[in-house]
């Protein structure tokens, strides 16, 4: 696995750099539904700008907090239990802005579903491995739990939305959330292996990254 084939620090160096990546591609992603909705006033792309502005701020915040707790343990042999009590407040305050963050993209879809007479969004219809405590950051299975059953709602209406449709931009879409969904499963797997931390980066990277394409697209469009 991938933790066996590199030193425990490089591991967690690659984590840390795909966590700040996927932090600025979601604030990018953000950043793209919000000129989408300015253009065509579609209430569920406030939804997705308000949620992926705040996730990829818990990202950015969860990464500067990992990053302060490698370098404690680097220079300290024993890491202070108050240390340990930071982590697990820490993996809370993170997990729960990411249960935000996904609350909104459900609301994005429970909107929709409800067909008040506009557009329907397609997104693309509108024209620790390295510190015990770096752990805690990414692995509470309770509220791992949750962000899988909220993704998974996203999951599904994702699927039909490009079922019904069959373009490039709601297959994108479905995509995108179909791999944070995936990224979640192998957090919460983490328990038996501590490499599908990197596997679950990767997953989570590339979801940002199909949704900044489909947005991308559809502002490229627009303008």
């Amino acid at each position: 696995m991938f933790g066996e084939t590199m030193s425990p620090q490089a591991a967690a160096l690659i984590v840390f750099l795909m966590e700040m990546i996927s932090a600025i591609i979601s604030v990018l992603v953000g950043y793209y539904a919000s000129k989408a909705y300015k253009t065509s006033s579609v209430k569920g792309l406030l939804f997705l700008y308000l949620g992926f502005i705040i996730l990829g701020l818990g990202i950015f915040l969860r990464t500067v907090t990992a990053t302060y707790f490698v370098i404690v343990n680097r220079v300290t042999e024993i890491v202070p239990s108050s240390l340990v009590g930071l982590s697990n407040v820490a993996g809370i305050v993170f997990s729960l802005t990411q249960i935000v963050a996904y609350s909104l993209f459900v609301a994005t879809y429970v909107y929709q579903s409800k067909g008040i007479g506009e557009q329907g969004l397609g997104l693309g219809g509108i024209s620790a491995i390295a510190v015990f405590p770096v752990a805690r950051l990414f692995y509470i299975p309770t509220l791992e739990i949750i962000a899988i059953t909220m993704l998974g709602f996203v999951m599904l209406s994702t699927l039909v939305n490009w079922l019904h449709r069959r373009t490039l931009s709601s297959a994108l879409v479905y995509l995108g959330f179909g791999l944070m969904f995936f990224s979640h499963i192998l957090y919460l797997f983490m328990i038996f292996n501590e490499g599908l931390l990197f596997f679950g980066q990767l997953s989570q990277l590339a979801g940002f990254v199909c949704l900044l394409l489909m947005l991308a697209r559809v502002n490229r469009a627009n303008d």
